[in-house]
């Protein structure tokens, strides 16, 4: 079978959809015309609509969280360093893509238990390695929140990828002050 037609390439073109144009560019037909297939090409691999939708979640949760947290956490690096990791790679639509989700999340209950699970992982994942390189357990929580609300605002304004010298600021910020 062709490459354009496994399902593995209708959810990359699906995210990359929801990416440029939101829940809106989730038509069938449209991506199969970038894609160069045949929308018949598209029921191979999923039944309708919501099912495409359905798995487009789940690769979204699978690529943008936890293959993120998997790869930070298999970097043979200090704590700061796993910190740093977060805030670089990624794909070039991955601040456009969150906004799109976020976006959806507000009118499609589906997406907002998907949105607010990876939220909350995410939350989780930062609050872990932030009590590794030494913030009380009870304070890394309410720092890793409100670390993830200001990426939130960062991707929400479309402001820029940040610079190494700007990651190494906000490393910074969240490396506990040294006692004595």
């Amino acid at each position: 079978m062709d490459d354009k037609k496994n399902r593995q390439s209708w959810l990359g073109a699906g995210l990359q959809a929801l990416a440029d144009d939101g829940p809106e560019g989730l038509r069938i037909m449209t991506i199969a015309q970038k894609m160069g297939v045949t929308k018949g090409s598209f029921y191979w691999h999923f039944k309708n609509l919501e099912d495409y939708q359905s798995a487009l979640l789940e690769e979204w949760e699978q690529v943008h969280t936890q293959q993120v947290m998997d790869i930070v956490d298999q970097q043979d690096v200090d704590v700061a360093s796993k910190l740093a990791k977060l805030f670089t790679g990624g794909p070039p639509h991955l601040f456009t893509l969150g906004r799109a989700i976020r976006a959806w999340s507000m009118t499609n209950e589906q997406v907002r238990e998907v949105q607010e699970r990876v939220d909350r992982k995410r939350v989780d994942y930062v609050a872990r390695l932030l009590t590794d390189i030494g913030w009380p357990a009870d304070q890394a929580p309410v720092i890793a929140r409100w670390n993830y609300c200001a990426f939130i605002g960062h991707a929400a304004i479309g402001a820029p990828e940040m610079s190494e010298a700007e990651i190494g600021t906000v490393v910074q910020l969240l490396t506990p002050p040294r006692k004595g």
